[in-house]
């Protein structure tokens, strides 16, 4: 993963935790995703963003504009919207 992009879908405690382990990769860049819907989450290390995408098509832009690389889907199971539309 030589100069890795990754969004990380987080908002529990295992996407926390695989925050914190990315971040000892040196040619990893981690973006860590929070839906928002937690008033004072624990925030991992690295970048976070807060909100929604915008749906697919916003997603899609994101990932296209940010050169993500790869995606990890570490929500709640609740949180249907964002695993479908990954």
């Amino acid at each position: 993963m030589v100069g890795s992009n990754v969004l990380l879908l987080g908002g529990t405690k295992e996407a926390y935790e695989i925050a914190q382990d990315l971040q000892k990769f040196k040619c990893v860049s981690v973006i860590t995703s929070l839906a928002g819907v937690t008033r004072f989450p624990r925030l991992p290390s690295g970048e976070v963003r807060h909100g929604g995408f915008g749906g697919p098509a916003g997603l899609l832009d994101y990932l296209i504009r940010e050169r993500i690389s790869l995606v990890v889907d570490a929500t709640h199971p609740f949180a249907i919207t964002i695993t479908q539309n990954v």
